[in-house]
């Protein structure tokens, strides 16, 4: 960062400045003026200038009523030259900010040196880090936290959040700390805790594998039994039933046999009624030619002329003989009965032949037909086999309990080993987090650029012959020797703490530039201590410009060529004879 010095101030119209014209020609200016002259307004002004921001009204809509309208004016400004050739303007009430360069980092604080004790300790750290030029997503966190035992890989994994900023990195380990043990307790169902949960086991039933063995071999042993006995009864009962199967199929051919009398006694019957029945079909059907029956038709052995013979003569059958109708109407019922009784001595004769072969197997079954099984014996078995089957479930009950209670061991087992696992996790990210943490690697790296601000703080007390030293710890608590914190302090005391700490930021930059309001809080000894620092510093060149804002009765006189007084009043410079201050 290069050096900062100021050349020339300007204002108009700007709250209570009217016109102010400053050229600065020594390294140390002093503003001063009664109450209400305009002295915090060109302070302002001046911030406003090179930020953006105007610190009285930071809303732009706003930027109207900082504009001093007296006499008509409608517009304000304020810039600074700097550097020869760099210049930073504000404009009212539009509020166009103009800069000729990038401004450095740690200009605020040195426009307002009460900046860094009014900054959170996050936002204090966060500035140091980047005045020392420190980054949190390099290589070197990375290291170190390898360095404290880190898992690479939740290294990797924490490496995107630190390249926005250590804080963001800490809140993520934080978040998977958080997340680990809710795992855990959701494994275990017992809250989390850092001792409990080191060598936490789940309760498991206790197994006795001889048990295990031994039951299976049980239930193998019973199965086989029950595998023998019920092919033994099977085969007791297949006897059984082809005993009964034969001894109905006796029965049944036994029936069949004794039909064999009463079956042929009707074929004789029906067989002597055909012939009867054959007589009458063939009656009625020589009636109906007109053939007497007895009558026998033939043909002349000469002529083949067809003949009838009656018994008694021969008589030529000379065209149709007149036959008889009744004869006729019968003919058909008599062929019907005629065929009835044929069907009849054809199932005769089946039948009959049936029997006589049920006869003929009824003689070899009753030969065959031995002595049935006991079936006692039957019912013997079927209720061993009950008792084998009640005994083989009793066995697999326990088995079952047995197999339940290595399962709900094999379980504990996996819940131990999960709830170690989420422990392991949470102790890691913890690691991670400790280290990420304000008072870890942030600190380490922050010693980088804390121990020479710290340092410059020393010396600048003991210039000012401070009572007791002045320091920042690693926490960004601002600290007297005696260990009272800055808050504490008086208004007075404050200014001198701010402004050793805006000197220091400034020679730690190397900006050598700061401005300092309300120097009148001082009393005449501290006043004279102070200017007398800041000559020393001026004289060792390690302070370019320095501007001093402050309530005076009028303007000091006797004052080092180092110094340049000014004297504001009613908005404007007059930069009369000087009076003893």
């Amino acid at each position: 960062t290069s050096i900062m010095r100021i050349d020339k101030i300007s204002s108009r119209g700007t709250v209570a400045i009217q016109e102010v014209d400053i050229d600065i020609n020594s390294p140390i200016t002093l503003v001063c003026g009664a109450n209400r002259a305009g002295k915090s307004s060109l302070y302002n002004g001046i911030r406003h200038a090179f930020t953006g921001v105007n610190p009285s009204e930071p809303l732009k809509k706003n930027y109207g009523l900082l504009v001093n309208r007296t006499d008509g004016n409608n517009i304000g400004f304020t810039y600074v030259d700097y550097n020869d050739n760099q210049r930073a303007c504000i404009t009212l009430p539009n509020g166009t900010h103009e800069l000729t360069e990038q401004l450095p980092l740690a200009l605020p604080y040195l426009l307002n040196p009460s900046l860094f004790a009014a900054s959170t300790t996050d936002e204090r750290r966060q500035f140091l880090f980047n005045l020392g030029n420190l980054r949190s997503d390099g290589k070197e966190v990375s290291e170190k936290l390898l360095k404290r035992g880190c898992s690479e890989g939740d290294v990797d994994e924490v490496l995107p959040f630190l390249k926005s900023s250590f804080d963001n990195a800490h809140k993520h380990a934080m978040s998977k700390i958080k997340e680990a043990r809710a795992n855990w307790k959701a494994t275990t169902g017992e809250v989390y805790g850092d001792k409990k949960a080191e060598g936490w086991k789940a309760q498991k039933p206790e197994i006795d594998t001889e048990a295990l063995a031994v039951l299976k071999g049980r239930i193998i042993t019973v199965d086989d039994e029950i595998e023998v006995r019920s092919q033994n009864m099977g085969a007791i009962q297949a006897e059984i039933n082809g005993v009964k199967a034969r001894n109905s199929e006796v029965v049944r051919l036994r029936d069949a046999a004794e039909k064999i009398d009463r079956i042929e006694a009707k074929l004789k019957k029906d067989q002597q009624e055909v012939i009867v029945w054959i007589g009458k079909v063939n009656d009625a059907r020589l009636q109906t030619n007109g053939i007497t029956p007895g009558s026998t038709a033939c043909k002349c052995p000469e002529c083949d002329t067809e003949l009838i013979f009656n018994g008694k003569e021969l008589i030529k059958r000379d065209g149709d003989l007149h036959g008889d109708d009744e004869a006729a109407v019968k003919l058909p019922e008599y062929e019907k009965t005629l065929t009835m009784l044929r069907n009849a001595v054809a199932n005769g004769e089946r039948d009959l032949q049936a029997a006589i072969t049920a006869k003929d197997q009824l003689a070899v079954l009753e030969k065959q037909n031995g002595q049935a099984p006991n079936e006692d014996a039957l019912v013997e078995i079927k209720t061993k086999i009950e008792a084998l089957k009640a005994t083989r479930k009793q066995l697999q009950d326990e088995l079952t309990v047995l197999n339940e209670n290595i399962n709900a061991s094999n379980e504990a087992d996996k819940q131990t080993k999960q709830a170690a696992r989420y422990h392991e996790e949470a102790k890691a990210w913890d690691l991670i987090a400790n280290a990420l943490s304000p008072e870890g690697i942030p600190s380490e790296m922050l010693s980088a650029a804390l121990d020479p601000i710290n340092n410059r703080i020393t010396e600048s007390v003991k210039s000012l012959g401070f009572p007791g030293d002045v320091y920042i710890t690693s926490d960004m608590t601002i600290l007297e020797d005696d260990g009272k914190l800055y808050s504490f302090s008086s208004k007075a005391t404050k200014l001198l703490i701010d402004s050793m700490i805006a000197e220091a930021i400034s020679h730690v930059s190397g900006i050598k530039f700061f401005m300092c309001d309300e120097f009148d809080l001082l009393d005449l000894p501290s006043r004279s201590a102070y200017l007398n620092w800041l000559l020393d510093l001026s004289e060792s060149n390690e302070i370019e410009s320095v501007i001093l804002f402050g309530t005076l009765k009028s303007l000091p006189s006797g004052l080092p060529s180092v110094i340049s007084a000014h004297w504001i009043e009613g908005g404007v410079i007059h930069d009369k004879k000087a009076e003893a201050a």
